[in-house]
């Protein structure tokens, strides 16, 4: 009894249309027919189609068709040199400050690029190590050396020479971008913030070279 119910579900879901004939796509085979004539002795009819069906002209279309590309937006030259000009000549103004919860932090009145790279050419005329960097989240890599922490070679590398290093301390020097311009703060890692007279050090040496 239970495949017999089964059976019909699976014939309900289906709509059964191999059992039925089923007429929906009749019309697509049609044809038009001429008019009905009518005999002037039967009757009078005026049966000319009130709707009638124009005739279309089918244009072939590409095997292959092409999504077309919008035009490239072309920036006058004179205009491009302006803007270039205008960031160029705009005077940098940096100030060392501590926001609502009292962490150092450097601000410039520069766009985001300019801060960008200005702060990158400070790193390297104060002689800070730069490990790597990542544009898009407007992050610094640094290694900071630490005065009077150092590390003494392994006995093997001891063997061959090498001396003692000065530890370095990894951070992170993030440029944010603000209202305006940006500000510049001092992290540890990805979650925590470097501790206030570390952070007030660093700042101050970035400053001292822009």
């Amino acid at each position: 009894m239970r495949l017999i119910g089964l059976f019909v579900l699976m014939f309900s879901m289906g709509g059964c249309s191999w059992l039925v004939n089923d007429h929906d796509n009749d019309y697509l085979q049609s044809e038009v027919q001429p008019n009905i004539k009518v005999p002037k002795s039967v009757a009078s009819v005026n049966l000319t189609p009130q709707l009638t069906i124009p005739e279309v002209k089918l244009k072939s279309l590409p095997e292959e068709f092409s999504l077309p590309r919008p035009k490239a937006l072309i920036v006058p030259e004179e205009q491009e040199s302006t803007q270039l000009t205008d960031l160029q000549d705009q005077e940098l103004e940096a100030n060392l400050l501590k926001d609502g919860n009292g962490t150092p932090i450097l601000r410039l009145n520069v766009p985001f690029a300019r801060a960008w790279s200005a702060v990158g050419d400070s790193l390297k005329a104060a002689d800070i190590d730069v490990s790597d960097l990542n544009r898009s989240i407007g992050t610094y890599y640094i290694e900071l050396a630490e005065e009077g922490v150092e590390v003494e070679p392994s006995f093997w590398a001891s063997l061959f020479g090498s001396k003692a290093e000065v530890e370095k301390l990894p951070l992170q020097v993030k440029v944010n971008r603000a209202r305006s311009g940006v500000y510049i703060a001092v992290h540890k890692d990805l979650e925590s913030l470097a501790e206030d007279q570390q952070a007030q050090d660093l700042l101050a040496r970035i400053k001292e070279k822009l």
